[in-house]
């Protein structure tokens, strides 16, 4: 027994019951802890920094945009729409060089117009004209209404006193000279 009282005074008493190297276990727990608060701080700063600095979208995919937003558009055309001949309808205006006049020619169709000059103006300046026509046509059940608006930018000035404008039939012809 001295031996055994010998070898208990050697060592510390142990009170709580648990092996004398609790301190690694403590140390282990705090550099866990350490590291597991290093990566919450990491993980946050990372998502701020993709919120708040995020590069521009790349442009790669804006072809793949376009290409579906046209799919669209067709698509629209295709669907069945009340007044639809309308909407499909080629501009009424042709517009040419004549060089045998040293002149600009608008040949406006009135059709659509209700054939009246009266409904369309034309505003014509140093290099750009501008044309707005208003047609309405009632029937039996609907009314429709046509409208139309376009400037054309001319590459030569236009002599504005002598624009001749003139109806033959449903055209309406606007000879525009140009300025020398």
């Amino acid at each position: 027994m001295d031996e055994n009282a010998q070898n208990n005074q050697n060592q510390p008493e142990n009170k709580c019951g648990c092996k004398t190297e609790h301190w690694i276990k403590f140390a282990l727990v705090i550099f866990v802890l350490f590291i597991a608060c290093y990566l919450a701080v990491y993980y946050v700063l990372d998502q701020m920094r993709h919120a708040f600095y995020a590069p521009p979208m790349p442009m790669h995919n804006i072809d793949r945009i376009i290409n579906e937003q046209e799919k669209m558009f067709d698509s629209m055309g295709a669907m069945p729409m009340h007044n639809s001949a309308l909407m499909h309808m080629k501009t009424p205006v042709e517009t040419f060089k004549d060089d045998s006049q040293n002149a600009y020619k608008m040949i406006i169709d009135l059709k659509p117009f209700n054939n009246s000059p009266n409904n369309v103006s034309i505003d014509v300046q140093k290099n750009k004209v501008s044309i707005n026509g208003l047609g309405e046509k009632s029937g039996k059940h609907s009314d429709r209404v046509y409208s139309f608006s376009q400037s054309f930018v001319l590459p030569e000035d236009i002599d504005t006193e002598n624009v001749v404008k003139k109806q033959s039939g449903h055209k309406y012809i606007i000879t525009m000279p140009i300025d020398d």
